[in-house]
C-alpha cells in the first residue's frame, strides 16, 4: 500500500507532497507522487505539406517525468524518497486507478474555487481509499 499524492503540473503541488510524504513515513509506506499526462496533438497543416515542427511525443513524456521529479525535490529536498508516476490519461481517470492500491490519496488545494472543487469532490465520493484536499497555502 501506499500514500498517494496528485500533483499539478502548473503547481506542483507543494502542500500536498509535505503531507503525504509526513503520512508516507508515519504510516511505515511508500510515497507516490502521481500526475496525468496526455500528448500534446501533433501540428496540422493545410494541404499536403508536412507540418514545419517535429512532434514527438516521447520527449513531452519525459519532459512531464522531469518536471514531476523537479516539483517532488523543490517541494521535500534532493533526498526525497517518492515514486515518480507520469501516467497517460485524464486526471480523474488515473488518480482513481492509483488511488485503488493507495491508502490514502492527498490533493492539492483547487485554484480556481469554481472548477477545483467539482474534481476532489467526485473523488471523495468514488476512490476506494481516503481522500485529503490540502487547503490553500498563503501567497
Amino acid at each position: 500500500m501506499s500514500v498517494v499524492v496528485g500533483v499539478s503540473p502548473t503547481t506542483g503541488s507543494p502542500a500536498a507532497l509535505r503531507f503525504g510524504a509526513e503520512e508516507a513515513r508515519r504510516r511505515g509506506t511508500d510515497l507516490r507522487a502521481v500526475t496525468a499526462w496526455r500528448p500534446s496533438s501533433p501540428p496540422m497543416t493545410s494541404g499536403a505539406r508536412p507540418p514545419a515542427t517535429n512532434y514527438d511525443p516521447e520527449s513531452e513524456y519525459q519532459a512531464a517525468i522531469d518536471r514531476l521529479t523537479s516539483q517532488v525535490r523543490s517541494a521535500l529536498g534532493e533526498d526525497a524518497a517518492a515514486r515518480i508516476e507520469v501516467i497517460h490519461g485524464g486526471k480523474v481517470r488515473v488518480l482513481l486507478q492509483t488511488a485503488e492500491t493507495g491508502d490514502l490519496l492527498v490533493l492539492d488545494a483547487p485554484r480556481r474555487p469554481r472548477l477545483g472543487p467539482v474534481l476532489a469532490h467526485r473523488l471523495a465520493y468514488v476512490a476506494e481509499c481516503p481522500v485529503v484536499t490540502m487547503p490553500v497555502e498563503p501567497r
